[in-house]
């Protein structure tokens, strides 16, 4: 019998690579709680926006309050996406929590973090199956979680 006092962490994005970690985490920990947590990264769109040119051509980086605004709106997307994958949970018979949290370094880190601080007894991750190119250009979420953490790591894919 599994201890029910260590949760699963389940990352939750509302992808149907989220979904199927859920509904993996619930029919494989049962009576484990689960905490679904999804991660928002402050700052990404001021990271993102390519700096203007000498030539005047490029894009210029986002204003302070155009990023303050996004950043907003991508925590505002957190909350509804732990709160939906709480639901989720829940429908299908677990006990659950949601947290959505800023990323303080990468998701994998903050995943590992979370994991730490709740005394997890798993980690629970969907699969993007991004391929061997995508996945080395934009990294891999299960990959670097693996590297970052002793706790065991379930990667999830979507049914096709």
């Amino acid at each position: 019998m599994p201890n029910v006092e260590h949760p699963a962490v389940v990352a939750y994005d509302g992808s149907a690579e989220a979904r199927a970690a859920i509904e993996a985490a619930v029919s494989l920990f049962g009576r484990r709680p689960l905490i679904v947590v999804s991660v928002w990264e402050p700052g990404l769109a001021q990271a993102m926006a390519p700096l203007r040119d000498p030539t005047g051509m490029g894009y210029t980086a986002t204003t302070p309050a155009e990023s303050a605004a996004i950043d907003e709106l991508q925590r505002e997307h957190a909350v509804g996406a732990a709160e939906e994958g709480v639901r989720l949970a829940r429908d299908l018979g677990a006990t659950a929590e949601g947290l959505s949290v800023a990323d303080a370094a990468d998701i994998a880190e903050t995943l590992a973090a979370i994991a730490d601080e709740y005394d997890a007894g798993a980690v629970v991750v969907g699969s993007r199956g991004l391929g061997k190119v995508k996945s080395s250009l934009f990294g891999s979420t299960s990959r670097e979680l693996l590297r970052r953490t002793n706790r065991p790591v379930l990667v999830v894919r979507a049914p096709e």
